[in-house]
């Protein structure tokens, strides 16, 4: 998960993968859908569409309709 701006806490749990997949030779962690919701508000953030604080309510909230919260 990008550590750029959104997850920016200064805790390293922000920084450990979701999941290992035992399956996958040196993979370190499992791709899912929270991922690409979490990559598009890191974006988002960054290009001041919205507020690093209102992106991180709405992922904690409910993951599957922050991007509509937050009108992305």
């Amino acid at each position: 998960m990008p550590t750029s701006c959104l997850w920016n806490s200064g805790s390293k749990q922000h920084l450990e993968p979701l999941a290992r997949n035992p399956n996958a030779e040196g993979a370190t962690h499992v791709q899912n859908p929270k991922d690409g919701i979490e990559n598009q508000l890191n974006a988002a953030v960054c290009q001041h569409r919205v507020t690093l604080t209102a992106a991180q309510q709405a992922i904690a909230t409910d993951w599957t309709t922050a991007k509509a919260k937050l009108g992305l």
